[in-house]
Parts: C-alpha cells; structure tokens; sequence
C-alpha cells in the first residue's frame, strides 16, 4: 500500500477534522522518517515506502482507535454546574424580586423576562466557546488587543458616549477579560524572550491608563486580578521554557515594573482623603459615614445576625435595590435561603474555577494552558472579590460571578470565559500544536 492511500483510509476512521489533520501530519512525518532510514540502507525509494507503510500496521485498526483517543469529550459535570446553577440564580432572583414592594422598576413578569433574556445570550456565547477552535484566536492577538485598546480610549475621547455609571461598568467588564489578551500576546509573541514581557509591559501600561485616566477607583478589582494573572502566566512561561532566554532575566523583567508602579501608586492613592484610602479604612472598620461604603458595610454587618441555617429571612432594605440581585446577591441568597443554601453556591463556583485551572494547567497544548489559567484564574479571583464584597469588606465598586449575578454585560464578560474554559477542556485531546509533544494525550479524563 502506497502511502496516500494508507493516509486517506485512515483518515476516513477520525471523525474529528482537527484531529484528523494533526494525527495525519504526525503519522505522515513518521512514514517519511522512516522511509529515508530505509533508502539510506539501499532500499529503493518504492521498496522503502511500501515496507514504511506495512510497519504502521492496518489503517482501518490504527484509525478507529486514534479516533477513540483523538476526539472532543465533552465537560459534562462541569456544564451540569453551569446549568444548575444558572437555573437556581434565575430562579432565586425571581423569588427575591418578587418578595420586594410593589413600587419596583418592572413586574415580576418583566423581570423574569430580562433575567432569562441575558442568560439565553450568556449560554449561546457559552455553547459558541465550547464548539470553537480556540487555536484560532492567537491568529489575531494583536487585532483583538486593538479593540480593548480602542474601546478603552472611547470614553477619554468621547466622554459623552456613555453615562457615568455605564462607564464604569464597562470598564470594570473590559479590565475582566483583559488577561485573556494578555495570554494570546505572550504565547504569539514567546519566541522574543524578555523582550515580549516588555512589550506586554507597555501594552497593558497603555490600556490600563487609559482605563484609570476615566473610572479612577472602580476597576481596582480586576486590574490587581491582572496583576496577579500576568505574573502567573509569566511564571509559567518562564519555568516551562516557553519562552527563551535566562529564568533570572526573565523574572526580573516581569517583577520589577510591577513593584515600582505598586510604590507610585501607593503614594499616589493611598494619602488620606483619596477614594482608596476611605475605601481601605471603612472595609478595616476603622471609619464608617452615613452613606456610601462605610453604610453598605454595617448594613451588610447588621442584616448577617439575621442569617439562619435554612432561611426564612425577609429581602434586604438596607442595601441599593439595583444590586441586590447582582453585587449583594449572594447576601440576599444567605438571608432568604439559608446559610446552607450559600455555602452551596459557593462550593459549586469555587469547585468550577478551581477544576478548570487544573485542567488547564495541565495541557500539553502551551496556548490552552495559558488561555485557561488566564480564564479559570479571572473567575477564581472574581468568586473571592464576590464573597468578601457580600460580607462586608468591600475595597471596591462592584463584584459578580458567573450563573447567577443579574445584568447584560457581566452575563456576557462571564460568558466568554466560561466558553473559552469548556472549549479547551472539550478539546483537550483535539487541538495541538506540533511542537508540544506526541500525538497521544495522557489526560484522557471526562469531566
């Protein structure tokens, strides 16, 4: 048998067509490898590409079982928490809304509606991940870079594009997804050493001022959680040899900006009257006023003598009845449903980001590893400022988590990540790239 015909009988067995071309490739490349050794002993190149062929056995048998292992396997735990949990934030914030009086913005029925009207988008976004060929995304890391940048000097440029409070939501979602840019910029651009780290530097320097220069204190969340991602997936860069050069460099490279910028900013933010400052004192109790965050937080702290193990408490109305179903939905969750109905909620989300950053660090394919740290990392980061904010130590403007906080644009924000997260976990044994190993995956678990 010649050896195109042994490559298209088996690629008849993958079913897969991502699969198929990279198992073709590598099984291509062996015949060939071996095909020389052959000629090189003084067979003839017919003699030498027939006996290649007959060692890789029969092409019907070898594909049916590249098949088995080379095909998508699809997250079902995983995307049964998705759902469940889903459901359950649907139902609870019709439940929580409709025990409020009847002076609200919309009906119970309206509200309903808008709930399962973003959560709708928010799973087809989810679906369109998980299908995807996530590969392709590196293709257009600068491009994509592009549009954060750009969407981030929108408001400098135009300031009366949005209002105040759609800015800052905006721009706290943008800042969000921002590390997801940051890990296709680092794997597109690995083989320039520490120059790509300095480069990311610069970049994110760039989006992150302009950021700032419009929303002062209200992205802090996730522009620590960057902070914290970006050296992590440096770090895991530099120790796994992805990117050339020197590990002591390297490091210095990507530590050494973050700490002179920590001391500017410090100085610059953490002076008594700056919003930070009365942020970090009201979360520390050491100061407390009539409104705004130093309220909320004895608000929240009030209400908490009043959670019980099973529930049974009235809604808040103490807290802005705008966030009681996204910032504060967990605490409504803990005074109407219970303590046990919380911990519940919570378990199940940290067990999601948790699981999805094992099963992202540990791709053979370098481009999901980074992408999924960068995701499962975001919504990990994400739970902690979600659960801190609810019990009162809240630094900051906002805070939501996936499933279940109401609203358009943290719905999609969450969305994407969770699509890209179930995307590489479905493909686990499906996409590759040619230099990160052999074409068989050890990690064929299904979750």
């Amino acid at each position: 048998m010649e050896e195109k015909e042994y490559l298209q009988t088996l690629g008849e067995q993958i079913l897969n067509p991502h699969a198929r071309t990279h198992v073709l490739e590598e099984i291509k490349e062996h015949i060939d490898e071996q095909m020389q050794d052959y000629i090189d002993t003084g067979m003839s190149p017919d003699a030498a590409e027939k006996e290649a062929v007959r060692q890789m056995g029969d092409p019907v048998a070898a594909g049916t079982e590249l098949n088995r292992i080379h095909r998508p396997r699809f997250p079902g735990v995983l995307f049964g928490i998705a759902v469940v949990l889903t459901l359950s934030g649907i139902f609870m914030q019709y439940i929580l809304y409709g025990s409020e009086p009847l002076n609200t913005t919309y009906s119970n029925t309206a509200f309903m509606q808008h709930a399962v009207f973003y959560q709708v988008i928010g799973f087809g976004i989810i679906l369109f991940g998980m299908f995807s060929n996530y590969m392709c995304l590196s293709k257009y890391s600068w491009f994509l870079y592009g549009l954060f940048l750009g969407f981030a000097l929108l408001a400098c440029f135009f300031p009366g594009t949005f209002s105040f409070w759609q800015t800052r939501t905006f721009s706290y979602y943008l800042c969000l997804l921002y590390p997801l840019s940051y890990a296709l910029l680092l794997y597109s651009n690995r083989e320039k050493g520490w120059k790509t780290i300095v480069w990311l530097h610069v970049l994110s320097l760039l989006f992150f001022g302009a950021i700032l220069s419009h929303t002062s204190g209200f992205v802090w969340p996730p522009v620590l959680a960057f902070v914290f991602l970006s050296v992590l997936l440096s770090g895991i860069c530099i120790q796994k040899r992805i990117l050339p050069g020197s590990k002591k460099v390297l490091w210095c490279w990507t530590l050494l900006p973050y700490i002179g910028i920590a001391a500017l900013a410090g100085s610059l933010f953490l002076r008594p009257q700056t919003y930070l400052y009365d942020r970090l004192l009201t979360a520390l109790g050491l100061q407390h006023t009539d409104d705004g965050p130093g309220f909320t937080r004895l608000a929240l702290q009030y209400e908490q003598t009043r959670f019980s193990l099973f529930g049974g408490s009235s809604v808040s109305d103490r807290l802005p009845r705008e966030e009681l179903y996204s910032t504060y939905l967990l605490h409504s969750i803990f005074l109407w449903f219970g303590i046990a109905a919380g911990i519940l909620i919570i378990a199940a989300l940290a067990f999601f980001a948790l699981y999805s950053m094992h099963c992202a660090l540990r791709q053979s394919n370098r481009l999901a590893m980074l992408l999924g740290t960068a995701a499962s990392g975001v919504l990990l980061l994400e739970l902690f400022n979600y659960v801190l904010t609810n019990f009162g130590i809240n630094l900051f403007y906002t805070a939501s988590v996936p499933f279940l906080s109401y609203g358009l644009t943290g719905t999609v924000a969450n969305s994407i990540l969770v699509g890209i997260l179930l995307g590489i976990i479905r493909n686990r044994n499906v996409l590759y790239e040619k230099e990160s190993g052999p074409a068989v995956i050890p990690d064929t678990g299904t979750v």
